[in-house]
């Protein structure tokens, strides 16, 4: 439970540091304003990610755990040029192992995963600040970024659990940047099928939204199909169907929080969790809503638009999936702190830092009680942790849907 204390511990330095930054907000941005942008971010950047990282891991010699050990394991195996899926498990997508392989190649040790996570997410970062330039002024996109980086969310998800959640926006909104840049939608739907051989299989969710929201469909469509035929043509050359088995079975654990785990054990069970229904209603649903919103957005600017449609769909994802939990909130942080939340509101600052908390604590204490599924009232009550764990749960998922009915309602009024 040390693990637990020191995440509590962090997100409460971290929700006051925030709160310190949104108190002096207007002399904050009048400073920033007379910085050099690339500097001050790169600088902010390595406080927030590379001292820390020194601190915990280099100095005080910190283990980490958590995904980190199935990273690292499926890292080693790619080091030794071993192939996905056919030589060892993965249920990420193909490349995603071997990219994990180059830290491995400096540093043999699960703390170099978490370098290069960090790097990436800087990565991320900087092509966020790029996709923005023209929606926000510098001083705010370089303030936002400042929050984001103290956000519980992303520190802890990023340089305690070395999660790579956030490799979907980074590749989606550089395959935009690289279609604006070139002039050229193909690129954009290339990098769709880029995308998805370095991330996980969710990452296809927001594809038929896009359908709506980028234009000349047939150039981009057809430019992806001929990008996935020959990378699915290598896969299945190599690994047979086993590029689609094992991340698929990853849909079939159950995890929590999300609707089925909330509701499971208020129906003694009558839901049947882990049906493989609710597998496919799950994904109906999110891609539905995706569509939904992007159907209406058709006529918005695509930055404003695809900020939207991203946040509802992960969001989405994040409620109705049965193996979702609550670390993927690090999906959509970015976009959600740089457009959705008025800080200004302070209502919505409140709520987005009690989600970024309930996010960071839940899944350390899910997993240390052996990850409990209640299929009861009673269930629940067997022992104080465990209600301890279902009101974090039920915070998690009220506290989604808030921000997605709040990002659906904010974005629906750019067509009025």
């Amino acid at each position: 439970m040390l693990v637990i204390v020191a995440k509590t511990i962090v997100s409460l330095i971290c929700i006051s540091l925030v709160g310190i930054l949104l108190a002096y907000r207007t002399a904050i941005e009048q400073w920033i304003a007379r910085q050099n942008e690339r500097l001050l971010l790169g600088g902010v950047w390595v406080a927030t990610r590379l001292v820390p990282f020194i601190v915990i891991f280099v100095i005080i010699g910190f283990t980490p755990f958590s995904d980190l050990d199935g990273f690292y394991n499926q890292a080693r195996e790619a080091v030794q040029l071993k192939m996905v899926y056919r030589d060892f498990y993965c249920m990420y997508s193909p490349f995603f192992p071997y990219v994990n392989a180059l830290a491995l190649g400096f540093w043999m040790d699960k703390k170099a995963i978490i370098f290069i996570m960090i790097l990436i997410e800087g990565g991320a970062l900087w092509t966020t600040n790029r996709y923005y330039r023209a929606l926000l002024p510098s001083s705010e996109r370089i303030f936002k970024s400042l929050i984001y980086l103290l956000l519980p969310g992303s520190l802890v998800f990023c340089v305690f659990g070395g999660q790579e959640d956030e490799w979907m926006w980074f590749l989606l909104i550089s395959a935009y940047l690289v279609w604006q840049r070139t002039k050229r939608v193909e690129w954009f739907g290339v990098g769709l099928v880029v995308g998805f051989m370095f991330t996980k299989a969710v990452f296809i969710l927001v594809g038929p939204a896009l359908l709506f929201l980028v234009p000349k469909p047939v150039k981009w469509i057809v430019a992806a199909v001929v990008a996935g035929v020959l990378c699915l043509g290598a896969l299945y050359y190599f690994t047979e169907f086993l590029w689609l088995e094992q991340p698929l079975h990853e849909a079939a654990t159950l995890r929590a929080p999300n609707w089925l785990s909330i509701l499971n054990p208020l129906t003694f069970g009558m839901l049947h969790a882990g049906a493989k229904g609710w597998n496919w209603l799950g994904l109906l649903t999110t891609v539905g809503v995706g569509v939904g919103l992007a159907y209406r957005l058709q006529k918005v600017d695509f930055v404003r638009a695809f900020s939207a449609v991203f946040v509802v769909v992960y969001g989405t994802m994040m409620v109705v999936q049965q193996s979702a939990y609550s670390s993927y909130i690090f999906i959509f942080l970015l976009p959600l702190t740089f457009v959705w939340v008025d800080f200004s509101n302070r209502k919505e600052i409140v709520m987005f830092l009690l989600f970024n908390v309930l996010s960071v604590v839940h899944p350390s204490l899910w997993w240390r009680l052996k990850s409990p599924y209640y299929s009861s009232p009673a269930a629940i009550f067997a022992q104080p942790m465990y209600i301890l764990d279902y009101i974090l749960q039920v915070g998690v998922v009220i506290c989604t849907i808030y921000f997605l009915r709040m990002v659906w309602k904010k974005s629906l009024l750019l067509t009025s």
